[in-house]
C-alpha cells in the first residue's frame, strides 16, 4: 500500500459471505415486531397453520409448556439385581455417585435398543451356529442392562 491510498474496510452484513451463516452480534430485521408488522394477512394465516399441527399431535398427559413425557428406566446387573428410576437423567446421576462417567443419552440408546427386539444379524459366537438369528435385548452401558419400565423384557432379567 502506498502513501495516500484510501482503503475502506468491509461493510458488515451481518451474515458470513462464504457459508450465508449470521455472524454473531447480528440483530433479526423482526427481532421486537409483532406480525402485523411484517407480514401479510396471508402470511400469517400460512404461519399459523402449524399450530393446529402441535396441538393435534401434542402429549395429552402433560402441560403445553413442557416436552417429551419421562419414561421410568430400570437398572438390571448381571448379578440379577435392579433398581428403578423415574427418568433417564436420574439414573445418569446415580451412575455418577457410584463413580462411573455415564451419559444420558447412551442410557436411552440402550433403552431404545432393548426395546425394539432386533434381531441379532451376526450370531456366529460361541454355542450359536452361523445364522441361527435369535432377539438381542441384552445391550448394556456401564456395565448395567438399561430398560423402559412400561416395557415386559426385563422381568425374565431380573432376580425375584
Amino acid at each position: 500500500m502506498s502513501y495516500g491510498e484510501l482503503t475502506l474496510p468491509p461493510v458488515w452484513t451481518g451474515h458470513n459471505l462464504k457459508n450465508g451463516r449470521f455472524l454473531k452480534g447480528h440483530v433479526p430485521a423482526n427481532k421486537g415486531k409483532k406480525w402485523s408488522e411484517f407480514l401479510s394477512k396471508r402470511s400469517q394465516r400460512r404461519c399459523a397453520k402449524g399450530w393446529k399441527n402441535l396441538e393435534l399431535h401434542r402429549p395429552k398427559t402433560r402441560p403445553d409448556n413442557a416436552g417429551r413425557c419421562r419414561r421410568q428406566v430400570i437398572c438390571v446387573s448381571d448379578d440379577g439385581r435392579w433398581k428403578v428410576f423415574p427418568y433417564i437423567g436420574a439414573a445418569e446421576q446415580w451412575l455418577h455417585s457410584q463413580g462411573l462417567q455415564g451419559s444420558r443419552h447412551n442410557i436411552g440408546r440402550c433403552c431404545r435398543e432393548n426395546e425394539k427386539m432386533r434381531v441379532r444379524k451376526h450370531d456366529w459366537g460361541k454355542g450359536q451356529k452361523k445364522g441361527s438369528g435369535y432377539i438381542n435385548t441384552d445391550h448394556k452401558y456401564c456395565g448395567f442392562r438399561w430398560y423402559f419400565e412400561d416395557g415386559t423384557m426385563w422381568l425374565d432379567k431380573i432376580k425375584k
